[in-house]
């Protein structure tokens, strides 16, 4: 049975407990989600789920707030929660699914529970207003578009276990204006970085691969020095950076493609006769010897 009371000093939020349901029920599902006529809800024992897309597109609810008893939120759980705020997470949860918060566009901050280990695919996908996420370093996977239009986050720091950053990972996300990169980072993935705010980055030393369009379109970035790890930049890597005016290289890569910069501005500094220097020829980069 439903039982609803008043929020203190909140009358016209109201409180609905999901603690009254038959002791064989675990999952929190869109069933029980459509009962709910109020703004604020607390999913307490004896759910320790919440199903496949159980809030999906409940426009409604400002403030979730899971038990201690809730270890697990299926994909698409909150999707399209438009007015969502707000939600508290246990510390046993372990899993976040796919796409859990895509679209939720007012939640402003949120921390992952220590047990997480992974950020699915499009997880907080299109949360405009995401402007503080804190992702410890127990985190080894951060997936497809996790963060991609996320246009209010201007900060970063990627777990020290991630070693991939995925297609699109923080695609369009025009205020990160700052951004650490863990030190066992092996790769930058297609379009990772696409359109991004920062002026600046700082490449990890162990960076192996910078992937097709990694950092295309990134209108503020300035100068990229290249680690001497680094074996393979993809085509168009940097390309659409209008003020990019200086690149560094110590090294020559194993593979260089096709238009990785802008001709116009772009400064190559590298070593005469390198085969980078060879790259600068056959495109019409400036270069400058070092």
């Amino acid at each position: 049975m439903e039982n609803y009371s008043k929020t203190v000093g909140k009358p016209q939020t109201l409180v609905w407990h999901a603690n009254q349901n038959t002791e064989q029920k675990q999952i929190f599902g869109s069933i029980e989600a459509k009962k709910i006529k109020s703004k604020q809800i607390e999913v307490k024992a004896p759910f320790n789920k919440i199903g496949f897309g159980a809030f999906r597109n409940i426009t409604k609810v400002k403030r979730i707030i899971l038990a201690d008893t809730v270890d697990y939120i299926g994909n698409e759980a909150f999707r399209g929660c438009t007015m969502l705020n707000t939600i508290e997470m246990p510390n046993r949860l372990w899993r976040i699914g796919k796409g859990a918060f895509y679209e939720c566009l007012r939640l402003k901050f949120l921390e992952i529970p220590f047990k997480v280990k992974r950020v699915e695919e499009k997880t907080f996908k299109k949360c405009r207003s995401l402007n503080n996420i804190i992702l410890h370093n127990g985190i080894e996977y951060i997936g497809d578009s996790a963060f991609l239009e996320c246009e209010a986050l201007d900060k970063i720091q990627v777990p020290e276990k991630v070693e991939e950053i995925n297609f699109r990972v923080f695609y369009g996300c025009k205020n990160l204006i700052e951004v650490k990169l863990p030190r066992g980072l092996k790769k930058v993935g297609r379009e990772a970085f696409c359109n991004c705010g920062f002026s600046t980055i700082e490449l990890n030393e162990n960076l192996e691969v910078i992937d097709e369009s990694a950092f295309l379109k990134c209108k503020n970035l300035t100068e990229i020095e290249i680690p001497r790890s680094v074996k393979r930049i993809e085509k168009w890597a940097f390309h659409g950076c209008p003020k990019l005016v200086k690149v560094v290289f110590s090294h020559d890569p194993e593979y260089l493609g096709d238009w990785i910069f802008n001709r116009n501005n772009v400064i190559v500094h590298c070593k005469q006769g390198s085969r980078v220097d060879q790259y600068c020829q056959e495109f019409e980069y400036g270069s400058k010897y070092v």
